[in-house]
């Protein structure tokens, strides 16, 4: 029921937006609000979501870069704390890949 009421919903936002009462970017932000609506069970993702995914693995590989730079410069100054925390990215990076890329299987798959 759930999902008819939210297709009629997305034919109401397509019309308005037909007839110029509403932008383009305002039906997008609003389709997706509707697509997310926590009662709707379509596994449609926001346009916004591939960008957000790429933005975090890019954060995750900077991240790991900081951590090998870390280990480096820490043997070479003698920094022990430098160097340990840089150990503790190298491990934490990849179990975080890990933990993301499980975490997006299961939701394509539910």
């Amino acid at each position: 029921m759930e999902n008819v009421s939210n297709v009629s919903s997305e034919e109401e936002l397509l019309k308005l937006r037909e007839e110029g009462k509403i932008s383009d970017q305002e039906y997008e932000e609003l389709l997706g609000t509707i697509r997310r609506w926590p009662g709707n069970n379509s596994n449609v993702e926001s346009p916004a979501e591939p960008q957000f995914q790429a933005f975090r693995k890019r954060i995750m590989v900077g991240g790991l870069i900081m951590s090998i730079v870390g280990i480096v410069f820490g043997l070479i100054l003698n920094l022990p704390l430098v160097w340990g925390l840089g150990i503790l990215g190298i491990i934490v990076v990849p179990i975080k890949f890990h933990l993301v890329n499980k975490r997006q299987l299961h939701k394509r798959h539910s």
